[in-house]
């Protein structure tokens, strides 16, 4: 049986005073994990990030997560679990931001980027196999990624999202 979109992220709660946001673990036909390459201006900071981003008034997750799939990549996916969630306060450009995400697993048969509205902090995207990451001195968000990816390509889905840390 298949479930429904809406049901994918059911039983999520946003803490108080988060915005929320929604991000994709996005995997090509090779396993390989699409990331957005980002800089922040003030500090010249680079790092590497799933497509994503906060919930418009009245958006779900999952319809913001594929929004954002099309605006920052030009995919069309295929929404298949919600693996993961993130709450984190950050500094970005000088403020405090605190945001909540929820990462949602995302396969496309395409690996041809082409952003229709990418934002202006992004200058690049790569897909990175599982062994790049382990090897790659880069910051990743999450931190975590190589070893998170691990039970996901083997079909080991949570059947309710897992913290990612930071």
């Amino acid at each position: 049986m298949k479930m429904s979109m809406q049901a994918l992220s059911k039983g999520v709660r946003v803490p108080d005073g988060a915005r929320p946001a929604s991000r994709l673990l996005t995997l090509d036909p090779g396993n390989r994990v699409l990331y957005l390459h980002a800089r922040e201006t003030g500090s010249g900071r680079r790092f590497w990030v799933m497509p994503g981003g906060g919930l418009e008034p009245g958006e779900s997750f999952e319809s913001a997560a594929l929004r954002e799939a099309r605006e920052e990549t030009g995919l069309e996916v295929e929404l298949h679990a919600c693996l993961w969630t993130r709450h984190h306060v950050y500094e970005w450009e000088g403020r405090e931001h605190n945001q909540f995400e929820v990462f949602f697993l995302a396969r496309t048969d395409r690996v041809d980027v082409r952003p229709r509205h990418p934002d202006s902090y992004v200058f690049g995207h790569r897909w990175w196999s599982q062994d790049e990451l382990r090897r790659s001195g880069d910051q990743f968000a999450p931190t975590r990624i190589a070893r998170l990816l691990t039970p996901v390509l083997k079909g080991d889905i949570p059947p309710l999202p897992i913290d990612c840390g930071v």
